[in-house]
């Protein structure tokens, strides 16, 4: 069993520096998307278990379908509102992002990075894998990714960007295990890293 760290849209691997350590009994690897530098992506193993922040979690489950498990952090079944009412925002909301992407890249990382509370980010910004995390975002729907793999859902009730209805959404993708912090906004990997390590060794043993 390897824990397979995926970082969120405009992050890196270092978000990951405080749970990491926590759970330093099971082998683990981080990916890398690229957003400031090469991208880092390690060779699928068996057994591999997805642990996603935000739309890391979407991202895995774009890449392979056979993850041993699966654990959400601060994730969402969509991202854009589709005409159920599933989502995070509205489509336009996204449209803005793409727009201040390719018009200031750094400003845009900049300004989204102070709103989920994240620390300043590196001075090297890749626009183009940034963009591609975008569209990913703008068209990802999680749940018939979903498949019947063991699933975690982690989430916070004061994440002003990915509701608490949405992290219900998508525990009820699976009738998956889902867990609240009060607080720690869209970052619980930072703000909260107990709690994450607890409950996702909790699960572990579970499995």
């Amino acid at each position: 069993m390897r824990l397979v760290f995926v970082h969120g849209w405009a992050l890196g691997p270092e978000c990951w520096d405080l749970v990491s350590p926590l759970l330093k009994s099971f082998p683990q690897a981080r990916v890398d998307l690229g957003y400031f530098g090469a991208p880092r992506l390690p060779d699928p193993h068996p057994g591999d278990i997805l642990i996603g922040h935000s739309a890391g979690f979407l991202w895995g489950l774009r890449q392979r379908a056979d993850w041993a498990g699966m654990v959400a952090i601060n994730s969402f079944s969509r991202f854009c509102l589709d005409a159920q009412g599933r989502g995070c925002v509205k489509p336009a909301a996204l449209r803005a992002m793409q727009a201040q992407l390719a018009r200031d890249a750094e400003e845009c990382v900049r300004n989204f990075r102070a709103s989920i509370g994240a620390p300043a980010a590196p001075e090297l910004v890749e626009a183009a894998p940034l963009a591609e995390g975008l569209e990913l975002l703008r068209s990802f729907d999680v749940l018939p990714h979903l498949g019947e793999k063991p699933l975690l859902v982690l989430a916070t009730k004061d994440d002003a960007l990915a509701p608490a209805r949405e992290a219900e959404n998508l525990a009820q993708g699976l009738g998956a295990s889902l867990f609240f912090s009060e607080k720690g906004g869209h970052g619980l990997p930072w703000a909260a890293p107990e709690f994450c390590a607890g409950k996702i060794e909790k699960f572990l043993q579970a499995q």
